[in-house]
């Protein structure tokens, strides 16, 4: 029982130690960390395009259609690999969009507001323009959001490797003190 303790601790300490590592390069260095991981999702899918094209060629025999479908994938990945924040920055891109689009739906209900003669119809406005002033900020600074999402994942992981050796530490020297009181206890028999 102490030596999976020993071993589980261990395995927690070292996790903790790579959580907090990754969590610095994450916070200091976000964009270079970004690189990295779109790096790694575009040699992933030139890796897959060329083994679809290698496995349309050598196990099913000439299928151009999926070589062609390889060959896609392929391109891709390269277009992922040479430039990594455009594929990472199109998720604020498209929830700009959403933003804006919603943003100027608002814009008509608002002058709705107004036709009807609602109180504080001056307030659908604001709601509306701050919507699409967000909606803008995510289209026209991707990157920076990503960025800084970038940095506060690595926040979260710096403080759940300390949180970890924490743990692991009370924990440690709680074990120490019931094996200390058994072998004082088998000691008095």
């Amino acid at each position: 029982m102490k030596e999976k303790l020993k071993d589980l601790r261990l395995n927690i300490t070292i996790s903790a130690v790579v959580s907090i590592i990754i969590g610095i390069l994450l916070v200091v260095r976000p964009a270079e960390s970004l690189s990295t991981i779109g790096n790694i999702i575009g040699a992933i899918v030139i890796l897959l395009g060329v083994g679809i094209i290698i496995g349309q060629i050598y196990e099913r025999g000439f299928n151009a259609m999926g070589i062609v479908v390889g060959a896609v994938l392929a391109i891709i990945g390269i277009w992922i690999f040479k430039s990594p924040e455009a594929i990472l920055s199109i998720i604020p891109m498209a929830i700009g969009v959403v933003l804006v689009v919603h943003g100027i739906q608002d814009l008509g209900l608002a002058v709705e507001a107004v036709k009807v003669h609602a109180p504080r119809s001056w307030l659908p406005f604001v709601i509306a323009g701050f919507n699409i002033a967000l909606g803008v900020l995510c289209v026209v600074a991707s990157f920076k959001i990503i960025s800084l999402a970038t940095q506060l994942i690595g926040v979260m992981l710096v403080y759940d490797g300390i949180t970890d050796i924490g743990i692991v530490h009370k924990v440690r020297k709680a074990s120490n003190l019931v094996v200390d009181s058994t072998i004082i206890s088998e000691e008095d028999i």
